[in-house]
């Protein structure tokens, strides 16, 4: 017997001494500390057997014809790739793609393994390739099988279904065995089920026999009739690429991008995987331009005070981490001024508010030749983007890079000007449409016994930016309410020298991101559910009979708008805000729109978002056309080939660009009936060619393609 020491040894030096040492006679090679050395075993044909011990990386055994391989651990992705003979036994789990093309041999995994078990399986000749999972399987099990057998034993019996979706995906040979439940709606194109017969039978006690022995465990109490058979669909499952015959309408596959998870989180809804492309392409300038038309606040919001939602949804994590956004946003931050995009017209439209959503809203309706005029209360522009978010997360110079581009377009801003009634009316009829972007600013307070010594957390915030600091040195600081305004009011009180703060919530707190992992960082706690019953000049009494010591006590669940400038004519719910339609920023005056917290409360971005959107539907008004609410569909994870990413070094190519076609012609190149043509970015499937095998849905890296039904069903797809 044979021992190699593979600690930092190259693959490819691995694999040389191994066959030299099968050329010199040796049957029995142990191989130690293995960690990712790639084709171990990979086309050797030798009746020798290998030990391992470690992690063996991608395609163990590939091409192989003959040997046994005895992994004493996990495998990594393609375990059995292409393999014609032998046997490989894993004490673990393994990656993607196990059993990818084979023709022949038996791969037994004690555990789990991931997705697209099996894909492109085939019998050759007299052989007949197993693959026995003792766990689970994700989705895409048995894809296009041509021959072959898959078990899955599922000896966890986990709840639910131990196979994921699309099982069987165009199968057209062999049978899949699965120990549990089985939904139809699992099963891809081409699979059904179907009764086991007396062969199979046979054919799984023998393995439950050989996998008893691989693995020392009893499957004495498990029978056949625990399993769901699944296999092609008739004599000849794909009929269809003879004799056309599909419904066209509902069934063919169409090319259809998805909303990626980044710009579906981002309030603005930033299309940041063509964003990535242009910048690929060497098109800097039309990249930044692109961003010109979703917000004028790239470094302030999307570069720095923004909670990143789009990089807490990207499904880069599903490989390695998220991409770094935000930075990216200050790296290709423009250097230019932003274009006007259509000619001078006369209409004129008042926006009252200068803050992220009446700035954005300007920002659009002035690039597209529109009179704005910006009235606001404060002399400065901005709005609690600039007079409510600490120095220490936003500072100033960052927000008038912004505001330096956004007063370069032709708008007439009137700062320190408090609007009532009798102006609102004025502007009113010297405007075509006056937009009501003044957020909200009130703050809200609940009523309680001695509770006149609470002050306003937004009050707190916005003296601080005005170099109004509040001495709070050995003081103990309690914050009602732990959003992330509450964490901001946390971390403030600590660089003011509090001894101690404390942020109470009546239920879980909805603060989240960096502002949370800061406050907590500098020692906040957190209390939740409390309930205030009273307060005196020292203390906080809750209804649970505890009680806080309390120097200061502030205010932060939220504010509410003023409304008292508004006409009659514009309708307020009970809560205080400008009632409009949900999917529409017209108020119930049809010459009023109104937008961001003045409409709906939210984070800084869905003020941004909600200015942009605003702004389409006032130049829909105005030019006469209907205002499509533009819809994100998410593409679903499953959609994404995670197998074709990975090991790329700069951010640009790190983005899979989901949902989001890059036109890179592995639908076209893997059609089997060549029904799929490119003209540019036109794709045409030829419907006499199409047989609904759906390998271009399926192949996709980015989900780019779809079942046409797809669109009618997509509310189902995302509830996965």
């Amino acid at each position: 017997m044979l021992t190699i020491e593979t600690r930092g040894l190259y693959y490819k030096a691995l694999n040389r001494q191994i066959k030299k040492s099968l050329s010199r006679g040796e049957n029995e090679i142990v191989l130690k500390d293995v960690l990712g050395q790639r084709y171990i075993g990979g086309g050797l044909e030798s009746t020798a057997r290998f030990d391992i011990y470690g992690t063996p990386g991608q395609d163990l055994g590939a091409f192989m014809n003959g040997p046994e391989i005895i992994v004493h651990g996990n495998a990594q992705d393609g375990v059995g790739n292409t393999m014609n003979k032998g046997k490989i036994i894993i004490h673990g789990k393994t990656g993607e793609i196990p059993g990818h093309s084979m023709r022949g041999g038996k791969v037994f995994i004690r555990d789990d393994v991931e997705y697209r078990a099996a894909i492109h399986m085939k019998e050759y000749l007299d052989l007949v390739p197993w693959l026995i999972i003792g766990g689970t399987a994700k989705d895409y099990c048995g894809e296009y099988m041509a021959g072959g057998r898959v078990v899955v034993l599922n000896l966890g019996n986990i709840k639910g279904s131990p196979v994921g979706y699309s099982v069987g995906t165009g199968i057209h040979g062999g049978a899949i065995f699965v120990r549990g439940e089985v939904k139809e709606y699992q099963l891809g194109m081409g699979a059904i089920f179907a009764e086991l017969d007396d062969f199979d039978q046979m054919f799984l006690k023998e393995v439950f026999e050989e996998y008893s022995r691989h693995f020392d465990a009893d499957l004495s109490g498990i029978v056949a009739g625990e399993f769901v058979k699944i296999t092609k669909k008739g004599h000849r499952p794909f009929a269809k690429l003879y004799t056309p015959g599909m419904n066209v309408k509902t069934d063919a596959p169409i090319h259809f991008n998805l909303t990626p998870p980044c710009a579906y989180a981002c309030p603005t809804g930033i299309p940041t995987p063509v964003f990535f492309n242009l910048i690929k392409d060497g098109k800097v300038v039309e990249a930044q331009r692109l961003m010109d038309e979703y917000t004028p606040f790239r470094m302030s919001v999307c570069g720095t005070a923004c909670p990143a939602l789009c990089m807490d949804a990207c499904n880069r994590g599903m490989i390695d981490e998220p991409l770094h956004l935000q930075e990216m946003a200050k790296k290709y931050y423009p250097d230019f001024n932003p274009d006007v995009l259509e000619e001078e017209k006369g209409q004129v439209i008042s926006i009252i508010g200068a803050g992220p959503a009446g700035l954005s809203a300007a920002w659009q309706l002035s690039r597209r030749g529109y009179r704005i005029r910006v009235y606001d209360a404060l002399d400065d522009l901005g709005g609690k983007v600039r007079k409510a978010i600490p120095r220490e997360r936003l500072s100033d110079e960052a927000l008038d890079r912004d505001i330096e581009r956004i007063t370069s377009l032709p708008i007439e801003f009137n700062t320190g000007r408090r609007i009532d009634r009798k102006v609102f009316e004025k502007l009113y009829k010297e405007s075509d449409i006056v937009l009501v972007a003044t957020g909200a600013h009130i703050a809200r307070r609940i009523e309680y016994l001695g509770g006149e010594r609470i002050l306003s957390g937004l009050q707190f915030l916005m003296d601080i930016n005005e170099g109004k600091d509040m001495d709070l040195s050995g003081s103990e600081i309690v914050i009602i309410g732990a959003g992330n305004v509450g964490m901001d009011i946390a971390c403030e009180s600590w660089r003011l020298g509090a001894k101690k703060v404390t942020a109470l919530d009546v239920q879980k707190p909805f603060a989240f991101g960096h502002e949370l992992d800061s406050a907590v960082e500098r020692g906040t706690n957190i209390l939740w559910p409390k309930f205030i019953e009273k307060l005196n000049s020292e203390k906080v009494f809750f209804s649970d009979g505890t009680e806080l010591r309390a120097d200061v006590v502030l205010f932060s669940i939220g504010e509410i708008p003023d409304t008292s400038f508004l006409p009659e004519s514009v309708l307020i719910d009970e809560k205080g805000y400008i009632v409009t339609a949900e999917k529409s920023f017209r108020s119930s005056d049809l010459k009023i729109c109104g937008c961001g917290d003045i409409r709906r409360p939210g984070l800084i971005a869905d003020a941004v978002g909600s200015g942009r959107l605003a702004a389409l539907e006032i130049y829909a008004i105005l030019t006469g056309n209907k205002f499509i609410y533009p819809e994100k569909n998410l593409v679903p994870k499953r959609r994404i080939n995670t197998l074709y990413f990975g090991g790329e070094e700069d951010e640009t190519d790190r983005c899979m660009s989901c949902g989001t076609c890059i036109f890179c012609d592995k639908c076209i190149e893997s059609c089997p009936q060549e029904a799929i043509t490119r003209n540019g970015e036109v794709f045409t499937i030829d419907p006499l060619k199409c047989s609904l095998c759906y390998t271009c849905v399926n192949v996709c890296p980015r989900g780019a393609i779809q079942a046409e039904f797809f669109i009618d069903v997509k509310d189902a797809a995302f509830n996965e």
